[in-house]
């Protein structure tokens, strides 16, 4: 685990002149290409290991082989897993997903990072990963995006709204804003298997995750990812980002997920076909699950047989 400073030109929305990112660097060999990760909305830069959120999919002899790799993994600045910079963060509603990725790339200059061979995230990571590809394409051989896609989306929009609201105005307002979420994170489908042969009920499971999350989250941490989570997709130009695309060497490989109710697979599909008009390196594939949004925190074997053709 490190810990790095950021310059003052980079800490405009802060109360004051330096805050920290933090981040998870598996460094084997200086040799080695490197795979940068990015987290969903309350992940963290803990991708493998015992307590790892994607140890499925990261470690030794997994489908991100950190023998064959080295994975850089970071946190979205705010989440507060290894520092306490959100509590200086005074206007979320400022910050912005540019604002992010221009963070994540002085992190991968202080660290000598000029090639990174695949960005890869999920969710909220995903479009942070597209906004990152679009300050500095020429670094990224390969960006993987998962469950996300880089434009505004009133949908997306209209769930984080409730969720702030609920976080405002009312006290029990983070456990509601979770349970609000999480149905949303899954489908219709997925709960019903999920339930169908336990004796837990829906409304105990709902209540679970708003408990669990406060356990290891802030409300403030919740509130800059949701807001983060609204705001994918400002100043995103599809045209500009095209003409980009056209003279790019990346490979694209753009995963929806069949039953996503939160960033719905179709949008993901047409922008794949949109891309794939101007940069034939460009990749579709759909992770077929019943569970939804969540479908690539779940289902491992799917998903690595996704991923390994690239990696």
């Amino acid at each position: 685990m490190k810990k790095k400073i950021l310059p003052k030109s980079l800490t405009h929305n802060f109360s004051n002149d330096d805050c920290e990112i933090s981040y998870t660097y598996h460094h084997r060999d200086s040799n080695l290409p490197t795979v940068v990760v990015l987290h969903a909305l309350t992940g963290n830069s803990e991708v493998t290991g015992n307590n790892g959120w994607w140890k499925e999919i990261v470690g030794q002899d997994k489908v991100i082989d950190t023998e064959k790799y080295n994975v850089l993994a970071i946190d979205t600045l705010g989440n507060g897993f290894l520092t306490k910079t959100h509590e200086v963060i005074q206007n979320v509603h400022q910050l912005q997903i540019k604002d992010i990725a221009k963070i994540n790339l002085w992190l991968l200059d202080a660290l000598e990072l000029s090639k990174i061979h695949t960005l890869v995230g999920g969710s909220l990571g995903g479009a942070i990963a597209w906004e990152m590809w679009r300050l500095r394409p020429e670094i990224f051989e390969q960006l993987i995006c998962i469950g996300a896609h880089p434009f505004t989306d009133p949908w997306i929009k209209g769930v984080t709204y409730l969720q702030k609201e609920l976080l405002k105005n009312n006290a029990n307002g983070y456990e509601q804003a979770r349970m609000w979420s999480m149905l949303f994170y899954r489908n219709a489908l997925g709960i019903d298997e999920k339930f169908k042969n336990v004796p837990q009920s829906i409304e105990n499971w709902l209540s679970y995750h708003g408990n669990a999350l406060k356990q290891r989250y802030s409300q403030k941490s919740y509130e800059i990812m949701n807001h983060l989570l609204g705001a994918i997709g400002t100043h995103f130009n599809k045209e500009v980002i095209l003409q980009t695309a056209s003279e790019a060497t990346t490979n694209f490989v753009i995963i929806s997920i069949s039953t996503d109710w939160l960033f719905h697979p179709q949008h993901q599909i047409e922008w794949a076909n949109d891309l794939k008009k101007v940069h034939p390196k460009t990749h579709h594939h759909s992770l077929e699950s019943i569970h939804g949004h969540d479908a690539f925190l779940i289902e491992f074997e799917k998903l690595e047989q996704l991923l390994k053709p690239y990696l």
